[in-house]
């Protein structure tokens, strides 16, 4: 299972602290990582790997790291890729379910 990070672990490991998390949490959350919310709570969480993952995607003067994502994580890609790459991303989410089902993909045309 995956380690889910609350609010208080999230500001320790952001060095931030609990009410800026909050507050940007609403105003702007595109500056934390992307949210991992369960059904039927309020609670805050994240999950300890996209929460690195973000990061690594906003380090200074290091080139871009491949990001490898889930079809099922689509909220993390638009949260971490620029709108051009989220567009080639969905094309090629696309391109992949067209190979895997010609006969579905044929039908849709």
């Amino acid at each position: 299972m995956k380690s889910l990070l609350t609010v208080e672990q999230l500001s320790q490991y952001l060095h931030k602290s609990v009410a800026n998390i909050r507050s940007d949490v609403t105003r702007n959350p595109r500056s934390l990582p992307p949210i991992c919310r369960l059904p039927n709570t309020k609670r805050l969480l994240w999950r300890l790997e996209s929460v690195e993952h973000w990061l690594a995607a906003h380090v200074e003067g290091l080139s871009r790291p491949a990001v490898s994502v889930c079809a099922d994580d689509l909220r993390y890609a638009e949260a971490i890729l620029p709108k051009p790459e989220q567009i080639a991303w969905q094309r090629s989410q696309r391109r992949k379910q067209a190979s895997a089902h010609p006969t579905e993909a044929a039908a849709e045309m």
